[in-house]
């Protein structure tokens, strides 16, 4: 039996999920950093940023950012293993606290690191990440709506379907207005505080009564979106166009938008 036929519930990520644009990065590095970093080492740092994000670099996709001594870590199933330096130089340091790490998942979580190891504060983070996001949606910098996919989402015969984003404030409901999703899922959570968040949504569903192989959880960041579901028995499928280290045996991997339309359609399970 094809595993999807089984499904009831299905929670979307929405950055990286239902868009695919990283244009962002280079603007938001930007906006953290243009009044810590002169223009050409602003620059540099951009194209840093750029090359993590293509697998260029020695830090990577999918390890763990050391938030307080600026090392990564592999992981093994999430647990933090061997440490390198940040030009790659491996390490016999081991995390301090667990609670100091944060995964980079995505290319939000690349900018993050950049704001961690420079020290900006708070409230310019929070200023950057505001900026970023409504320019993401000013026609000069608009995302691409892909129709066949919310057609695709529209289309599913299941129960339930969950939008679920980090995002707080007011961006992400002018996302779910630009994309024009507002009436697409069942239930829209915002702020949603993953993986944390995602592990109690996926905790609340199987008191509601639904087995964990009746949920299934799409998005682009495995640590946030996938290995809660994961672990608790759910289905799960990851978005990226880019490589993780340590990508996890998903139930579906899907490079694109068009290809996670295909994914829905039942047509095809793309393995990467």
């Amino acid at each position: 039996m094809n595993w999807m036929n089984e499904l009831k519930v299905i929670i979307f990520d929405m950055d990286g999920t239902l868009y695919q644009d990283d244009a962002f990065l280079g603007r938001y590095v930007s906006h953290l950093l243009d009044e810590t970093l002169f223009d050409d080492e602003l620059g540099r740092v951009i194209m840093e940023a750029y090359d993590i994000l293509d697998g260029k670099h020695a830090v990577q996709l999918g390890y763990f950012f050391d938030k307080g001594h600026h090392f990564v870590y592999e992981h093994e199933h999430f647990s933090p293993t061997d440490c390198y330096s940040w030009d790659g130089s491996k390490s016999d340091r081991v995390p301090s606290d667990e609670d100091s790490l944060q995964f980079i998942g995505d290319s939000w979580g690349i900018a993050h690191l950049y704001a961690e190891k420079y020290g900006i504060e708070r409230e310019k983070r929070a200023r950057a990440f505001e900026k970023v996001r409504y320019e993401m949606i000013e026609p000069r910098y608009g995302i691409l709506r892909h129709d066949p996919l919310f057609e695709s989402i529209a289309a599913l015969d299941v129960e339930r379907k969950i939008f679920m984003t980090n995002t707080p404030g007011e961006t992400g409901p002018a996302f779910v207005e630009y994309l024009t999703i507002g009436s697409l899922f069942n239930e829209y959570i915002y702020d949603a505080k993953k993986p944390l968040g995602m592990e109690a949504i996926m905790k609340g569903l199987m008191k509601e009564g639904y087995a964990p192989h009746e949920i299934l959880s799409i998005g682009d960041n495995p640590y946030n979106d996938l290995a809660p579901v994961k672990r608790l028995g759910g289905r799960t499928c990851l978005i990226s166009q880019y490589r993780h280290f340590g990508v996890g045996d998903w139930d579906g991997t899907v490079k694109t938008v068009e290809e996670l339309t295909d994914f829905l359609n039942h047509r095809s399970t793309v393995k990467l």
